[in-house]
């Protein structure tokens, strides 16, 4: 789920995907008629597959911001009831449905069918409008006492006064992140530099999204290129301490800004090699994500076979 589309996807229990949408319109605001919308988008995603729905068994959906997978509690979106909104989508589909943290789950994603080789010890970083961590450890996805865990942009790293859609100044996620990057190209060419979105941002009935400002840095728009690699060495140097604190085999770089390749990654490299410990760095790869845009989507799909293996 992304601010402006939805990805839906359906696999067998063998984990093989029989059927995928990409790039469903959708926008999401946080009110009851968007939840009703994303329900309704779910229904017709099963109506029109050629599978007997009879033998769709559990749907898992990806939120944002502090979820408890356990109790089906989501706390930062959809939270307008006392039940759990995993509940209450279920009852909307008249499915089985769970929910998790999208970070965890493209963390999940990557580790069953992306470029994870063996490694146990492991820490997804997702770099998209927010910005939040996947943590496994021996194996094991990492979730805290309340599911909470993973939530990296709201370290307080600036002294800036940005208000993070948390409702504190400060955070990590206010200078580095694709809502950062958005809004400092903006800022930027309101100001008086050029970039090839120049033009595209006076459209204001429809504003300018992410991606396009991704597609822009990969045609190599100059200002973009700028603007990420100043993300990527502020990112860097506080997934240095991740290093420090986790002694990790992997890093992945995921989300959306890491479909801008090395323009973001080899910020944070440089980066991590400047502010981490020699003898502890030496042990982690940083590599960007293999399924990109997937992993979130394969991350869900995995997610709902797993809770069906735990429940039988």
């Amino acid at each position: 789920m992304k601010k402006f589309s939805i990805n839906i996807g359906l696999i067998n229990f063998k984990g093989d995907m029989v059927e995928q949408h990409f790039d469903i319109p959708y926008k999401f605001d946080n009110t009851p008629e968007a939840l009703e919308e994303l329900c309704k988008l779910i229904s017709h995603f099963i109506q029109q597959t050629n599978i007997q729905t009879e033998k769709i068994l559990n749907i898992n959906i990806n939120i944002s911001g502090r979820v408890n997978p356990e109790s089906g509690y989501s706390f930062s979106i959809f939270n307008f009831s006392e039940r759990p909104l995993a509940e209450i989508i279920s009852e909307k589909l008249e499915y089985p449905v769970c929910i998790d943290n999208d970070t965890r789950a493209m963390t999940y994603g990557e580790y069953m069918k992306g470029c994870v080789n063996g490694e146990k010890n492991i820490i997804f970083v997702n770099i998209s409008w927010g910005l939040g961590i996947g943590i496994i450890i021996d194996g094991k996805i990492y979730t805290g006492k309340s599911g909470f865990s993973g939530e990296f942009g709201h370290i307080n790293a600036f002294d800036n006064e940005i208000i993070c859609h948390c409702g504190k100044k400060g955070c990590l996620e206010t200078e580095a992140s694709g809502s950062a990057l958005h809004r400092e190209l903006l800022l930027r060419i309101q100001n008086g530099e050029s970039s090839i979105l120049s033009k595209r941002i006076k459209a204001k009935d429809h504003p300018l999204t992410l991606d396009e400002i991704i597609v822009a840095v990969n045609k190599e728009d100059l200002l973009c290129i700028e603007i990420v690699e100043e993300i990527g060495q502020k990112l860097g140097k506080h997934i240095a301490g991740l290093i420090n604190i986790f002694n990790p085999e992997l890093v992945i770089i995921g989300g959306t800004l890491s479909q801008t390749g090395d323009y973001i990654l080899q910020p944070i490299k440089t980066a991590v090699r400047k502010y981490s410990l020699n003898l502890v760095n030496k042990d982690s790869v940083i590599l960007t994500s293999k399924l990109k845009g997937k992993a979130g989507l394969i991350g869900a799909c995995m997610l709902a076979r797993s809770r069906m293996f735990e429940s039988i």
